[in-house]
């Protein structure tokens, strides 16, 4: 048993190694918990049926996701519970109930958007290793107990398990989320529970002499449990900003310059709309500038739904648009906090957002369109919480006057 957990140990540390290097965010740590409902078949046994018993279940898992779209994942997992058996009627009260300890292989096809509620379907090996529990018999020769370490059941349990459930994500902070998942499965034991002095009768179990029962005892079983976990990107700490020391201002003489300096003005990337109302005002053209609204034109985390606290904000676009003959391109952008394609399409759903907002608000068709660049045009560094808030912005770029 010690080579089979060190061999699947040093398993999961190789996948573990290996997808750290891919994206922290693929990878998921949890725990599990919930019930277990497990029932015994005896192959020769026809006077008496057996019974359900319920247990408790609770188990640690990582789950490593495949692929762009996150459709396929394997969960390796360790777990914890107890199955047994119960044969009771007049003649007879039998209870078996034993720990275990399993190693299980769940390879998952999961359904939807990796950012939304995803239900999923699932099919697992499963090796269980026995680590304890009781067998007790009441029978017209009396009351027994042992413990099935010494009743010397089986050590090892191989089984099939097919599930499904459902992953609910959980947003603690913007882009960082936690997963809540319940579901079900049922397991099918493959391999007989009976250790050989069961089967001689040497030990105090439901197989003595004069119940004859030569055949096999299989175990299965029916869960359903409820889990919590984590990605590990929510560890990731953005880097730290070097800090570096203030150069020691030097005072020098300033010549005397009888001349008008030439002022040369320099076109900023983005502009605020205030920037832009005052150059109007000033006659300026506004033809090639672009209205940067960062932080102004907010959504629902990871949704396209704009917030109302930004409706003043785009009423005053509106207006913009309405009284002058401009012509606008939406354009949407997205930090570098996830993949380049789901990025892509969240600036596109956002872009096609606000667009909408703006053609209800009254501007017409033919002056608006949009455009979506995802996380492929920064304008300030992605190394900082500030710098990232400030590529999460919609433009409005100005092409006509």
């Amino acid at each position: 048993m010690k080579k089979r957990l060190l061999i699947s140990v040093l398993s999961f540390g190789l996948i573990f190694s290996t997808w750290a290097q891919e994206g922290l965010d693929r990878i998921h740590l949890g725990v599990k918990g919930g019930i277990g409902i497990s029932k015994g078949s005896y192959s020769e046994m026809k006077s008496h049926s057996s019974k359900m018993n319920v247990g408790g279940v609770g188990g640690v898992f990582a789950e490593f996701e495949f692929g762009e779209s996150r459709l396929f994942s394997i969960r390796p997992e360790v777990d914890w519970l107890s199955r047994g058996i119960k044969v009771s009627d007049d003649n007879l009260d039998y209870r078996l109930k034993a720990k275990y300890v399993d190693f299980r292989l769940p390879l998952v096809f999961n359904f939807g958007s990796p950012e939304g509620v995803r239900p999923f379907l699932y099919v697992a090996p499963v090796v269980g290793f026995v680590r304890g529990g009781n067998i007790t018999l009441n029978d017209w020769t009396g009351d027994y107990e042992i413990d099935v370490t010494k009743a010397s059941m089986a050590s090892t349990y191989f089984a099939g398990a097919i599930g499904g459930g459902v992953k609910i994500p959980i947003p603690v902070s913007d882009n960082k989320r936690l997963q809540l998942t319940f579901e079900a499965n049922y397991q099918y034991g493959f391999t007989d529970t009976y250790s050989d002095i069961e089967k001689d009768g040497d030990a105090i179990a439901l197989n003595r002499p004069f119940y004859n029962l030569t055949g096999n005892r299989k175990l299965q079983g029916f869960e359903i449990t409820a889990s919590l976990s984590i990605p590990l990107s929510i560890f990731k700490r953005s880097p730290k900003k070097k800090v570096l020391p203030e150069p020691i201002p030097v005072t020098q003489p300033q010549p005397v310059v009888e001349e008008k300096p030439i002022v040369v003005k320099e076109e900023k990337p983005c502009y605020s709309l205030e920037e832009i109302m005052e150059a109007m005002s000033r006659g300026e053209t506004i033809t090639g500038r672009t209205i940067c609204a960062i932080d102004i034109i907010n959504f629902e985390f990871d949704k396209s739904v704009i917030k109302e606290e930004s409706y003043p904000y785009l009423e005053k676009i509106v207006r913009l648009m309405k009284s002058t003959p401009i012509h606008v391109i939406v354009k949407g952008h997205t930090d570098n906090v996830g993949n380049a394609e789901y990025n892509m399409q969240l600036s596109k759903r956002r872009a096609e957002a606000v667009y909408n907002h703006l053609l209800r608000s009254g501007v017409d068709a033919s002056h608006l369109e949009y455009e979506y660049y995802g996380m492929s045009r920064p304008i300030s560094s992605n190394d900082t919480p500030e710098g990232r808030v400030i590529n999460r912005r919609v433009e409005f770029e100005i092409t006509e006057q």
